[in-house]
């Protein structure tokens, strides 16, 4: 599984395909070209659920932030993002694509590329009792 906090509206759009984690190489290797991942609104012990299912098309691959290809903007749905008004961690999208993968050209990120499989109903909405 892999939770998606700030960009799960343009995940579940479909306008979301890589994402870039600063995970432990161990944790990295488990992902793998056709696996099934469960695209979580926030990590299950704080209470996220799966929004997505997501299928990957390549094996995780670690990368420094220099080399992040300009059409990334759009596969790590910051277009969609800035198209629709949303931060990222509380930033504007382009602001954050700036500063934080643009900014830090030595640091190495797994990257995982994806396609979305298939969207999960969404839950009621909560009542104003509970």
């Amino acid at each position: 599984m892999i939770s998606f906090v700030w960009t799960m509206p343009a995940v579940l759009a479909g306008r979301k395909t890589v994402t870039r984690r600063p995970w432990k190489a161990s944790h990295a290797k488990k992902f793998h070209e056709g696996d099934l991942i469960a695209a979580y609104t926030k990590l299950p012990r704080r209470g996220g659920r799966q929004a997505a299912t997501l299928r990957l098309t390549g094996d995780a691959y670690e990368e420094p932030t220099s080399a992040i290809p300009a059409s990334d903007f759009e596969a790590e749905g910051f277009a969609f993002l800035e198209q629709s008004g949303l931060n990222v961690n509380g930033l504007p999208a382009r602001e954050y694509w700036e500063k934080r993968l643009q900014a830090a050209p030595t640091e190495n990120l797994w990257v995982v590329r994806y396609e979305l499989v298939e969207v999960m109903d969404e839950p009621a909405a909560p009542s104003a009792t509970t």
